[in-house]
């Protein structure tokens, strides 16, 4: 039997790894453990309860506005501590986050292979975004097995020297997870008009905290005044720095509603209602696709480059005049992909990542 720990910390992480997860637990073969870091603690608990995931191990390191030290060494010394009682044959982590890399080196240090679902993404600056860029190359140079979501993932790995017999093209588990999410009962608990078209919007990363954040209210306030037909729903994130930011500029503008974060489910839901989505998240890059809505990306940069390619995705950053005139040309102007083929996978990555782990261990089954 093989005894795998899965470790997250983050909405993102448990929304890509649950798929995963119900695959590995229904398996024979699998001897299946969850740690959970506690990087970000509400968002994630209420997706635990809807998938009906219980950790095996809490970490609980959150504290308020904390800083990437006080991560770093929360997970170094948590996971470290549970790596020396129990023996795995296996890590899996996922994606990009201070968890990710340091569970992945955390499992370095203890001589245990690490699996990393969504390897190989990569905007080419360190700094954008920050820490993530950085935390997912150092997270892929040490992990085992590196499953890439997408040919051009494997590419990147490839470029920097990673041994292609370590990488695996699976499929992004987002799909996994939406197609799953979609037969499932939905109590949206968000009051909508029905006389108005719905814009959704997020942001929250670091690299906008000093002045991207203002300017993309700015920007959004200006939509507002212009077209009322509009309503905008900025589910907000639970960081005070983006709240200091945002709310000051957008209290009180009657077509602008701004609500705490949606759970999962409610938040897809509100995705699939909305005509048009503005996000500087990397997980919503990667559902549009799936729901067939156009994107306008609140990033310079961006490590999904297929997105943009197969025409759901266009890069706009956070200048306010570039954001104002995309919106108001989708509005003006309507929108429509490239193809409807979704550059992300079919919904089986799991699946895929399972049998991989399984050919690791046993040889070909």
């Amino acid at each position: 039997m093989i005894k795998v720990l899965t470790i997250f910390g983050t909405r993102p992480e448990v929304i890509k790894l649950y798929p995963l997860i119900e695959e590995l637990k229904e398996d024979k073969d699998f001897d299946t453990k969850i740690l959970n870091t506690g990087q970000h603690k509400e968002m994630v608990n209420e997706l635990l309860n809807i998938f009906n995931i219980n950790p095996d191990f809490s970490l609980n390191i959150m504290e308020e506005k904390q800083s990437l030290e006080h991560i770093t060494k929360g997970v170094l010394d948590g996971v470290g501590k549970i790596l020396n009682e129990e023996k795995f044959d296996i890590v899996i982590v996922q994606g990009d986050t201070t968890t990710t890399f340091v569970s992945s080196l955390t499992s370095f240090y203890h001589k245990i292979p690490v699996g990393h679902v969504e390897a190989g993404l990569r905007t080419n600056n360190i700094y954008y975004p920050f820490p993530e860029e950085m935390n997912r190359i150092l997270t892929d140079k040490l992990s085992t097995l590196d499953f890439a979501p997408t040919e051009n993932a494997k590419n990147n790995l490839i470029k920097e020297g990673v041994d292609e017999s370590k990488i695996f093209v699976t499929g992004n588990t987002i799909v996994d997870a939406i197609q799953k999410i979609s037969n499932f009962n939905v109590n949206f608990n968000l009051n909508l008009p029905d006389d108005k078209k719905i814009i959704t919007v997020t942001a929250h990363r670091r690299e906008s905290w000093e002045n991207g954040l203002s300017r993309i209210g700015n920007a959004i306030k200006k939509l507002s005044k212009i077209y009322k037909d509009i309503f905008f729903v900025i589910p907000i994130h639970k960081n005070p720095v983006v709240r200091e930011k945002i709310i000051p500029i957008l209290s009180g503008v009657d077509n602008v509603l701004i609500t705490e974060p949606l759970d999962y489910i409610n938040f897809v839901h509100l995705m699939k209602k909305s005509f048009l989505i503005l996000s500087d998240s990397g997980g919503v890059q990667e559902e549009v696709p799936t729901l067939n809505k156009p994107l306008l990306l609140l990033r310079n940069e961006t490590e999904r480059p297929e997105a943009v390619k197969a025409g759901f995705v266009r890069i706009v950053g956070t200048d306010e005049d570039k954001i104002f005139e995309n919106v108001k040309d989708i509005i003006d102007n309507g929108w429509k992909p490239i193809s409807n083929y979704n550059p992300f996978g079919d919904g089986k990555a799991s699946e895929r990542i399972k049998k991989i782990i399984k050919e690791y261990f046993y040889g070909s089954i």
